[in-house]
């Protein structure tokens, strides 16, 4: 089945080929900026560094790049949604919590608590809102989140899903 997308127009933050692929072989069309249908935000992983070796700059580079860009960026996309009066998707990835320290596990873990509570806090305005925690980057990440941000996924906000955690 092809063409889940055809007709929305979306915005991918950070770098994620299978992501891009995926969505735009389902027929959405990308956009750098402005008003879009779906918003994805693709965290790249930190450095690894032991707990007792973080600085607290580093700390704080962590959770802005992991946990503040996403929540900041997704208020600003409800917002546009809002204001237009139509709904729309948000997608966070990132790395599961156990995979890259300390710094990235408690960015990860308020990712997975902010998805849920901002999932039913913006159900009422029809925006949903998921995760995928994974350290895949291949096809199985893409079709899962070209599913997530379709109309398939309409009754699906709030969840928080792993790909190829059992690796």
């Amino acid at each position: 089945m092809t063409g889940w997308l055809t007709g929305k127009t979306a915005r991918v933050e950070g770098k994620s080929p299978a992501i891009i692929n995926a969505v735009t072989t389902q027929g959405a069309t990308l956009v750098a900026d402005g008003e879009c249908d779906i918003w994805i935000h693709v965290a790249q992983p930190p450095l690894i560094k032991p707990a007792h070796e973080l600085t607290h700059i580093e700390w704080r580079v962590s959770l802005d790049a992991g946990l503040d860009r996403c929540f900041l960026g997704a208020r600003e996309f409800a917002d546009q949604c809002r204001a237009r009066g139509k709904g729309g998707a948000i997608l966070f990835t990132a790395a599961p919590e156990q995979a890259m320290g300390a710094d990235h596990a408690a960015a990860a873990g308020a990712l997975g608590n902010l998805t849920k509570t901002l999932g039913v806090e913006w159900a009422r305005d029809g925006i949903r809102v998921n995760s995928i925690l994974t350290l895949e980057m291949g096809d199985s990440l893409g079709n899962l989140a070209a599913y997530l941000v379709s109309d398939y996924a309409a009754y699906v906000t709030g969840a928080v899903m792993g790909v190829g955690l059992d690796d």
